[in-house]
């Protein structure tokens, strides 16, 4: 019996001496989404300045007042702050202290909001703000 041990030992050592290792999956980096060109300066401007944005989720309505309020709407939630636009970001600093920076970008004739992480929501309807 203990020969038996043995020589299943050996075997399995040696089969894995004989095993190449590779690189492990996890170490190759991801692919990143394509890069697409924002609005910036006048275009940003005309696009979000005085309109209430519709997106494709969950019923969320943005709206960028002239005077620099902001307005978030949702099924559950409303919410408010204030805006600014520098180049091709919009910042939002919300009445809770919180802030996120957005880009807007046309692909397309569809227009998208990309959020600092790169998630990408299409914009459905854009009206005047009310």
């Amino acid at each position: 019996m203990k020969r038996a041990i043995a020589a299943l030992l050996t075997l399995l050592l040696a089969g894995c001496q004989s095993m190449e290792l590779e690189a492990p999956e996890i170490a190759k980096p991801r692919p990143t989404a394509p890069a697409v060109p924002t609005l910036s300066g006048d275009a940003l401007q005309a696009f979000l300045v005085g309109k209430t944005l519709r997106y494709n989720l969950n019923g969320v309505n943005s709206t960028f007042f002239p005077d620099g309020r902001y307005g978030y709407r949702d099924y559950e939630v409303r919410d408010g702050g204030s805006y600014t636009i520098t180049g091709d970001e919009v910042c939002i600093t919300f009445e809770d202290g919180g802030r996120r920076c957005d880009q807007y970008a046309q692909i397309g004739s569809d227009y998208y909001r990309i959020e600092e992480g790169g998630r990408r929501t299409k914009v459905d309807r854009v009206v005047p703000a009310a």
